[in-house]
């Protein structure tokens, strides 16, 4: 829903600007001091708390002599960003200890917890439960336990002897579980909305993933290897289903606090695990099981990253020989994941040196062609199934009458690493498996689940 976010000083100073999705230039806040910041000095102008300027649209409110300023791309809800645009004024007032509007030095002076907030106000555009009681129980506990455990300036004494801040949950002995049923009953479940329902419910889980490699040109030996995956789903379900998901028995989730792996750490390793607000950090902390309520439509349940154990789909093997104006290619691939799985677009591309004049290729399988734009000759595959070894046999050479100053001179050239491209379905190279994934709802109906995995390639070179 929100493309961006940004926090003015009078002057139009960006204090403090993130981003949540694409689409925007770095520029756009020279457009919102443009026509907006430099227009209030007019006091007879009646301006409108929304600007629209072709398909992009500036929700913003004034705190004090500061702005706050949302950017958002094509028919947005300008209600719902204004309302979230309040929240949010109020939690920073409450971060930075602010009585009276907010100032540009106590931005400054909080720098790094305010961005953090900016950060976790809102998921991927989507603005999230910005009241207090929401970050003491799902937010970051060591960014903001300090800030938001019961402010001196916000609490009251009552006659009864309570305590109210803010509709904070009741803080003493309780355990976190606790916490989450008091806030469920506060604020309900603010990512979904109640009484929705569907004639056909289905769950679509997408596991995908986008692996990286550097491979050696000396027995093929993999230098380094990454792996950044997400669990993506998209929910039609009736009323507030509770869903539990859970990862196979051999995956491990390496915290930073034992950031190294073991001698038995020998299945899934995850690192930097991020998991969507709606999960029940408690369930997941004594279990490893993925419990939450899902929102509605299409969100993204986890975020993950793989460096070890890592199944690589291709094996890259080049002969490259040079002799005299000419220089001979022999590259095998060999596919490495089961033969019933077949890969989709699939484009090796094998580097020249500029200046070729002479070329030929002949692939055992797919097809391949010099482009000499590019100095490369790419070999395509349409489909390529697993288990499958073959061979592109090549030669591009020069003019022999073309004056060089030497041979070592026409073959100088620093040989880029060969690439691959893929597109792999039913395949994860993490190994991530979902080992279940259980809905239950009060009227026990029926669910259709769809599992889905992907994966392409990232940075996947192979060097010569």
């Amino acid at each position: 829903m929100i493309s961006g976010l940004y926090i003015f000083d009078a002057k139009g100073d960006v204090l403090i600007s993130k981003l949540y999705r694409s689409g925007i230039g770095r520029n756009i806040s020279d457009v919102f001091r443009i026509h907006v910041i430099s227009a209030a000095s007019n006091r007879s102008a009646i301006r409108s708390p929304v600007l629209t300027l072709g398909s992009t649209s500036f929700i913003y409110i004034r705190s004090g002599h500061l702005w706050l300023c949302a950017v958002a791309r094509s028919n947005q809800d300008c209600a719902t960003i204004m309302a979230f645009l309040f929240r949010l004024e109020t939690l920073l007032k409450l971060v930075v200890g602010e009585k009276h509007p907010l100032t540009s030095d106590a931005i400054i002076n909080h720098f790094s917890s305010v961005y953090d907030i900016v950060d976790e106000a809102a998921n991927f555009g989507y603005p999230i439960d910005t009241n207090p009681s929401y970050f003491l129980v799902h937010g970051s506990s060591e960014l903001l336990g300090s800030f938001l455990k019961r402010p001196k300036s916000l609490a009251k004494k009552r006659s009864s002897g309570t305590i109210a801040t803010l509709g904070l949950p009741k803080i003493g002995n309780t355990s976190s579980a606790s916490l989450d049923r008091t806030a469920g009953h506060d604020t309900g479940v603010s990512w979904r909305q109640p009484g929705i329902k569907y004639r056909r419910n289905e769950v679509f889980v997408n596991i995908e993933e986008k692996v990286s490699a550097l491979i050696s040109p000396e027995g093929g030996l993999v230098l380094r290897s990454s792996v950044d995956g997400t669990v993506n789903m998209r929910t039609h379900l009736s009323g507030m289903p509770e869903c539990r998901f859970g990862l196979g028995d051999d995956c491990v989730f390496l915290s930073s606090a034992s950031s190294h792996l073991s001698d038995t750490d020998s299945g899934v390793v995850l690192e930097n695990t991020k998991l969507h607000h709606s999960v029940d950090l408690s369930r997941f902390d004594s279990n490893r099981e993925i419990q939450f309520i899902p929102p509605d439509g299409e969100f993204q349940l986890m975020s993950y990253h793989c460096l070890s154990n890592i199944n690589l789909p291709f094996d890259i093997i080049p002969e490259i020989h040079q002799l005299g104006h000419k220089i001979v290619y022999k590259i095998k691939i060999r596919s490495l994941f089961p033969s019933k799985i077949a890969a989709t677009g699939v484009v090796i591309r094998v580097p020249t040196p500029q200046g070729v004049v002479r070329n030929y290729a002949s692939p055992t399988q797919g097809k391949a062609k010099f482009h000499p734009e590019e100095s490369a000759i790419l070999w395509k595959f349409n489909k390529l199934f697993g288990d499958q070894l073959h061979t592109l046999t090549a030669e591009v050479g020069w003019n022999e009458t073309t004056n060089y100053e030497d041979e070592d001179t026409v073959l100088k050239w620093q040989r880029p690493p060969i690439k691959i491209d893929f597109h792999l379905d039913m395949y994860a190279c993490s190994g991530l498996t979902v080992k279940f994934l259980k809905i239950h709802d009060k009227s026990n109906y029926r669910t259709i689940k769809w599992v889905n995995y992907k994966c392409t390639a990232g940075n996947y070179n192979v060097r010569f």
